[in-house]
C-alpha cells in the first residue's frame, strides 16, 4: 500500500509539473490531431493523468476505471481542484468487464496496465467499446523489462526481485508458446508483452499497430493502435 501511495503522490507531482510546461502534451496531443475526440477512456487509470491533455485541450469527456478506490480517490480530488469535475468521471472497476456500451470511446488508454491484466478479456473489453477509426494508447512492459529487473536483483543478490521477474518470465514463455495466460497461486498472472504476440492479439480484434510513439523504451515499448473503420 505504501508503494502504491508513493506512485501517486510521484503521478501528480509529475501531473502539476506538465501542467505548468504545456509542451509536455504536445505528442499526446498531435497523435490524435485529425480524430474527432469527444470520449476519452483510461484503463488502469492511476489517478488518470492520460486523461488531462485531451480533456483540458480538446474539450472531451474523460472516464477513468481502476481496480483501486484509493486511485479514483485522488484522481476526483484532482480534477476537482483543477474545475474540471464535471468533465470527468472515476468508476472503480476492471478492464476485463468495462460497463460501458459498444463504440463508447474515441480513445482508450491504457498504460502499463496490461501485464496485470488477463489480456485476452481486457484487450476484448477495450476492442469492444473503442469506435471504429479510434485511437488505442497503449504501453507494456516488454520482455527486457523483467529480464532488467533479473539482471538487478541478481547482481544485488536481492531474491524478491529475483523470484519476481523469473514467474514474470515464466508466465510470459508459456503465454507465448501456448496462447495461455497462466494464473495460479504459485505464478500469478502477471506478464511480458512483445510486439509479435501484440500483434497477433490485436489483428483477433480488428487492432492494428499504426506507428510507435516518442516516448517508446526498449523495455516499455508504447504503441499508436488503430480500430479498423466501420465497412
Amino acid at each position: 500500500m505504501k508503494e502504491f501511495d508513493s506512485y501517486l503522490h510521484i503521478a501528480r507531482k509529475n501531473l502539476i509539473a506538465a501542467i505548468d510546461r504545456p509542451s509536455s502534451f504536445e505528442a499526446y496531443l498531435k497523435i490524435v490531431a485529425d480524430l474527432k475526440v469527444e470520449r476519452v477512456l483510461d484503463v488502469g487509470c492511476g489517478m488518470g493523468q492520460m486523461l488531462y491533455p485531451f480533456v483540458a485541450f480538446r474539450g472531451a469527456f474523460g472516464v477513468g476505471i481502476d481496480p483501486t478506490y484509493q486511485a479514483c480517490r485522488v484522481g476526483h480530488d484532482f480534477y476537482a481542484e483543477r474545475a474540471l469535475s464535471d468533465r470527468v468521471k472515476f468508476i472503480y472497476g476492471k478492464a476485463e468487464s468495462l460497463p460501458f456500451a459498444a463504440a463508447s470511446f474515441d480513445i482508450v488508454n491504457c498504460g502499463l496496465a496490461l501485464p496485470y491484466m488477463n489480456n485476452a478479456r481486457a484487450l476484448d473489453e477495450i476492442g469492444r467499446v473503442l469506435r471504429p477509426g479510434g485511437v488505442l494508447l497503449l504501453k507494456i512492459h516488454h520482455t527486457h523489462y523483467y529480464l532488467h529487473d533479473l539482471w538487478q536483483g541478481l547482481r544485488s543478490r536481492r531474491l524478491l526481485p529475483i523470484v519476481h521477474a523469473g514467474r514474470v518470465l515464466a508466465v510470459g514463455v508459456i503465454y507465448h508458446l501456448t496462447d495461455r495466460q497462466t494464473s495460479t497461486r504459485i505464478l500469478g498472472n502477471e506478464t511480458f508483452q512483445t510486439r509479435w504476440l501484440l500483434r497477433r492479439e490485436l489483428a483477433r480484434r480488428g487492432l492494428s499497430i499504426k506507428s510507435e510513439r516518442e516516448d517508446t523504451t526498449s523495455r516499455t515499448p508504447a504503441f499508436v493502435i488503430s480500430k479498423q473503420p466501420a465497412a
